[in-house]
């Protein structure tokens, strides 16, 4: 097929156009990481709290994804000060995320991070099971799936690509310089069913509302779809699925917290294996964004998908597999 000169021109845009917007974020995160970190958290804070005012479409998905999961529980001031304070910390997140991006080691996160019960990920890794570590988006989630090959324990964690290849690069590349193994997500099973097999850690998160394989379980009181694809490694590999998560503490340090390992749920039936195991990881899930409600990213649409959406994406996907099926017969 002919490329248009509109298409042609598009395309040199791009050509011209990402390698600057790269050549600015290096430059903007230089300059972060020089700046000393309590200046950059203050001026990051009254930007989360200044986007709270202005970017009226999150902030309110953020009021109505807490008060629906809330209910009567909370007034409306308490809901808008909850709202408030989420934007707030994601932007003191991201504050740490950026001044940190030169942090390597343990001895480097001491800095700012507290370790509590890494005999729990201990004792499971040295029995060479590998280990699921169960993180949410609670806390600095970013630092969460970082620490475990921080730590000094072999880890693998599974992304999606970002449509801009070198940003993608330039964050798998931190993340790798870190420790951190990636694999893309798609055909990557095996992949992760190997990892295990060598006795490495995954990073696992699953509360979040994604079109993959799923199930219906109760997230706050509602049906919240969620991903069945850790309980389905865990009765795979054997590998036992270990809760940790980080919170901000109110004198800006994190503490890391690794729960004892979960016991996985087996009585043979595959289906109701699934099903109970993820419902048992979201409850331990909830459990810990309700002891910091204001640290998880509530402007996230937890209760987006439902059956109908589901169905469609389904057939969706059957339809796309046919025509591959069609094109490859015509060849």
């Amino acid at each position: 097929m002919a490329v248009t000169r509109k298409q042609l021109w598009k395309k040199i845009r791009r050509g011209i156009k990402y390698p600057i917007l790269l050549f600015f974020i290096r430059c903007f995160i230089i300059t972060i990481r020089l700046l000393p970190r309590n200046f950059v958290l203050r001026v990051f804070r009254r930007l989360g709290l200044l986007a709270f005012r202005v970017v009226k479409g999150e902030r309110l998905k953020t009021i109505k994804n807490i008060k629906y999961a809330y209910g009567d529980s909370l007034t409306d001031e308490q809901v808008t000060t909850m709202a408030r304070n989420v934007f707030a910390h994601q932007a003191l997140n991201f504050a740490d995320y950026l001044h940190t991006l030169g942090y390597r080691t343990r001895e480097d996160f001491s800095n700012l991070v507290d370790f509590v019960g890494e005999e729990n990920l201990k004792v499971e890794y040295e029995k060479g099971k590998g280990v699921l570590c169960l993180v949410s988006h609670t806390g600095s989630w970013e630092f969460s799936a970082i620490m475990p090959p921080v730590m000094g324990y072999e880890t693998t964690a599974v992304s999606k690509a970002l449509a801009n290849k070198k940003i993608n690069d330039l964050i798998i590349g931190y993340r790798e310089k870190r420790g951190m193994k990636n694999i893309s997500r798609g055909k990557a099973y095996p992949l992760l069913i190997e990892a295990l097999a060598k006795g490495e850690c995954m990073i696992i998160m699953i509360d979040q509302d994604t079109l993959v394989k799923g199930t219906y379980v109760d997230f706050f009181g509602k049906k919240a779809f969620t991903p069945i694809g850790a309980a389905r490694l865990a009765l795979d590999s054997g590998a036992p699925v270990v809760p940790m998560f980080m919170k901000r503490l109110p004198n800006n340090r994190h503490q890391f917290t690794i729960y004892p390992a979960l016991e996985t749920i087996r009585t043979g039936n595959d289906d109701h294996d699934l099903v109970e195991n993820t419902k048992l990881y979201t409850q331990v899930i909830e459990n810990i964004i309700r002891e910091t409600p204001d640290q998880w990213v509530w402007m996230h649409e937890r209760w987006k998908t439902t059956p109908e959406i589901e169905k469609a994406h389904l057939e969706k996907l059957r339809l796309k597999k046919e025509r591959e099926k069609a094109a490859k017969g015509n060849n």
